[in-house]
């Protein structure tokens, strides 16, 4: 398995494998782009990525990987009027369905969300982050267990 950033707008596939440089990437944002992380067998967002806001940076993180893709300027290039956006897939979740998930620099902070699916838009402050699949899995994990507290409840 690799990953790859997909810059759809100007059709650039980056091979990560072939330009890191201690485990870090970094790319010049650009007003208007699409960016998206993944991996190079499923064509997905890798399930163990981590997306974080540091300073006007966004940082793209997946520790099996080792791999560290920083979006320099993301909040800076980019604004109001010339959007940049990183798109991300979700794993569905019983009540909801997979998809995708998109960081900008308009919208309501994903922090003020009780847990993030498919369809959202939104942005993220400063030093926050989230990890899209972890919270289909979390949402699983809570089904899971009010469904084994209904049925362990009968008699």
């Amino acid at each position: 398995m690799g990953l790859i950033l997909v810059e759809k707008k100007s059709g650039k596939r980056i091979d990560l494998s072939k330009v890191l440089k201690n485990g870090k990437y970094t790319e010049l944002a650009v007003p208007g782009e699409e960016y998206y992380l993944i991996d190079s067998a499923t064509g997905k967002t890798p399930e163990d990525i981590k997306v974080t806001r540091s300073g006007n940076d966004l940082i793209l993180k997946s520790e099996k990987e080792n791999v560290e893709v920083i979006i320099d300027d993301f909040w800076g290039k980019c604004d109001d009027e010339q959007q940049c956006f990183a798109i991300f897939d979700v794993g569905a979740f019983e009540g909801a369905d997979a998809g995708q998930v998109i960081v900008t620099q308009v919208g309501k902070e994903f922090s003020s969300f009780p847990e993030i699916e498919a369809g959202m838009v939104g942005t993220l402050a400063e030093g926050d982050s989230f990890s899209p699949w972890l919270y289909g899995l979390a949402g699983l994990a809570i089904l899971g267990l009010g469904a084994a507290a209904a049925g362990g409840s009968g008699g």
